[in-house]
């Protein structure tokens, strides 16, 4: 709290007839990063600055004595005291880059993270064929980054999205609109845990299913980090007392709405130390075992089911 306040003290301090290089203006937010504990206090005050003036990183050398518009360094100073409080980049700029696509997000969205891209390596790799007109479902869409980024890889593929969250509902949408992948996809509002889908889910039958569920547990809640705890939906971290609530829901809901191609596959991303577990419920719904995929940690990261 005090760091806060000293910061909120150099930021209405500023002269307000001074003005500021970019070179001092960027030496000055990480300057405020560091005191406020921030261990990215480089890289972010970077991101900051490029995003504020609308430059790439690079720029911000190359222009160093350039003069920041009193305005746009206002501006930069708001934000600078957001991350200070421990917000998370993505959720200041309202943008995460995954699988090398743009994609906005909200606070109802988790923040996209690489480890995630793992489902889509795993994905590639069982379905050869990136000209077949596969159907995919997202169960837990967030902000869509999963489903347009398989996509982007299988260019006749149509997917559907459902979450639960209206707000992640919208984000998706417009992330399907941005990247032109709308007219590929439906997002569609929808609880897994409820006995009857929406009818174009049950409609259709899908050689895809993906999600990547809430699994954090009870303990584990209590050991998050503050960006995360703080300021990412609950509901989309929360995986129940032993963080495997919602993998139970979830594979009820396939076998009971028989939405499983013949030669469909499953892939579920996994919480550390989570694959025996998940495999076990799974079994236990007449799935069967195929394989694990470990991220790029060497953790088992997503867990791989067909029909038997």
């Amino acid at each position: 709290m005090e760091i806060l306040k000293a910061l909120c003290h150099h930021i209405f301090m500023i002269d307000i007839c001074k003005t500021y290089s970019i070179e001092q203006t960027l030496n000055t937010g990480k300057s405020l990063l560091k005191t406020a504990g921030i261990e990215s206090f480089d890289l972010d005050a970077k991101v900051l600055l490029s995003y504020v003036l609308g430059m790439e990183s690079y720029e911000l050398i190359s222009h160093a004595n350039t003069e920041v518009p009193l305005k746009l360094y206002h501006h930069y100073m708001k934000l600078i005291k957001r991350r200070a409080n421990s917000e998370p980049i993505a959720q200041i700029t309202k943008f995460k880059e995954f699988w090398s696509l743009p994609f906005k997000i909200s606070k109802k969205t988790l923040i996209p993270r690489p480890d995630s891209e793992t489902i889509i390596d795993a994905i590639k790799s069982e379905f050869k064929d990136k000209n077949f007109s596969y159907k995919i479902l997202d169960m837990g869409t967030g902000s869509g980054c999963l489903l347009l980024s398989l996509l982007s890889e299988f260019k006749q593929a149509f997917g559907i999205g459902i979450d639960i969250q209206s707000g992640a509902v919208k984000t998706a949408k417009q992330n399907s609109k941005i990247l032109s992948f709308d007219n590929r996809s439906i997002i569609i509002k929808q609880d897994w845990h409820k006995p009857k889908p929406n009818k174009k889910i049950i409609s259709n039958k899908f050689h895809i299913i993906i999600s990547n569920p809430p699994y954090i547990t009870t303990n584990d809640m209590k050991t998050l980090d503050k960006d995360v705890k703080k300021f990412e939906p609950q509901k989309a971290l929360f995986g129940g007392r032993d963080g495997l609530d919602e993998y139970r829901a979830i594979s009820q809901a396939i076998y009971n709405w028989n939405i499983l191609e013949k030669n469909g596959k499953i892939f579920l991303e996994l919480g550390k130390g989570q694959e025996n577990d998940v495999k076990k419920i799974f079994e236990a719904f007449g799935f069967k075992f195929e394989k694990y995929f470990k991220d790029l940690s060497g953790i088992i990261r997503v867990i791989e089911f067909s029909k038997k």
